[in-house]
């Protein structure tokens, strides 16, 4: 017997075997419901934001900050624009004032940015959210011409908005520009409302109902 031939002859290989499925079944519906639910609570979480920061902010002075808008405004928009005059501190002293507005209301931009790219579902929370953002920034702006606000710190001639608008001699414009800053927020905030129920909506209608299992052979 030729060892060396055997030990060099391939093995047939078996003939595949086609996979096995079994019929369709259907996909729980609570697969589909707990989804939309989500987005849909999602959506409502950032009305309510929208509704009472532009609620808050349709008079002057605003009124008092409704919940759950005052922990919004408290731990996620103030450290924000404090943040902002931290990130700009070493580009002068007009970036250094105007990067606290900025960063408020640029960062749920860039983050609407990021989820788009990404085709993710929270680019409609984003952009809803960045409405909240632009709305509670204008109250400060009007502020400019009286200074009655209260600041951190509680030193009025670092009002950002009064040194800014000074410096640029604009100081009788503010009332205009905060106009710009609420109803533009509003826009913002609608716009990623409706996107996102509409979405939400339409992801549970085009779902599939049933599911194609296929075996291993």
């Amino acid at each position: 017997m030729d060892l060396e031939h055997l030990s060099t002859t391939p093995r047939p290989s078996p003939h595949p075997q086609p996979p096995k499925s079994l019929p369709p079944q259907p996909v729980d519906p609570i697969e589909l419901l707990v989804p939309l639910g989500l987005k849909l609570l999602a959506m409502f979480l950032c009305g309510i934001l929208l509704y009472q920061a532009a609620d808050s902010a349709s008079a002057f002075p605003p009124y008092p900050m409704a919940m759950p808008y005052y922990f919004y405004y408290v731990w996620i928009i103030l450290p924000l624009h404090e943040g902002g005059h931290f990130l700009f501190m070493l580009f002068g002293r007009t970036l250094y004032i105007l990067g606290g507005s900025f960063w408020q209301i640029v960062t749920p931009l860039i983050l609407f940015g990021v989820a788009i790219r990404q085709k993710s579902y929270l680019a409609n929370v984003w952009l809803a959210l960045a409405g909240t953002h632009w709305i509670s920034l204008s109250p400060y702006i009007y502020d400019a011409p009286f200074r009655t606000l209260p600041l951190l710190g509680g030193d009025k001639s670092r009002h950002d908005w009064y040194n800014l608008l000074v410096h640029w001699q604009m100081l009788n414009d503010a009332a205009s520009i905060s106009d710009f800053v609420y109803y533009t927020g509003i826009v913002l905030g609608i716009a990623g409302l409706a996107a996102g129920i509409v979405i939400a909506i339409r992801t549970y209608i085009k779902a599939p109902r049933t599911r194609q299992i296929i075996l291993n052979p």
